[in-house]
């Protein structure tokens, strides 16, 4: 099940802390409630999906996009100087003629997702 305010998540994920603890694992913290840590894996498919999965109440009943993996994602785009804007639909991220990503909850087939475009920071 995909967010219904993605762009709320998306302002929500700028609050957490993201640490890459190996390739594919991150430690997300938040700043208010730094007890609180998740952990989240990104992997990314042969067909270029990327799939994240996090250690938090929403991920563990089939949400896909928690903002512990919208931060986590974050990380890593900053590191490569990029920004990533987040969509519940293809067609809303077309529109933005950037390139596109597509991010699911785990290595199901599921089309539960949400779209990413990507820009120079």
């Amino acid at each position: 099940m995909k967010p219904k305010h993605i762009k709320k998540l998306q302002a929500q994920s700028k609050k957490l802390t993201s640490t890459r603890v190996s390739r594919n694992i991150f430690r997300v913290e938040s700043a208010s409630q730094p007890d609180e840590v998740q952990t989240v894996s990104l992997q990314v498919g042969k067909d270029g999906r990327i799939m994240g999965e996090c250690s938090c109440e929403w991920s563990q009943h089939q949400g896909v996009a928690c903002s512990h993996v919208l931060a986590a994602l974050e990380h890593l785009a900053e590191q490569k100087g990029r920004t990533l804007s987040f969509w519940l639909n293809e067609e809303d991220a077309e529109r933005q003629n950037r390139r596109m990503l597509f991010l699911s909850g785990d290595r199901r087939t599921s089309e539960d997702g949400v779209w990413i475009t990507s820009r120079s920071a």
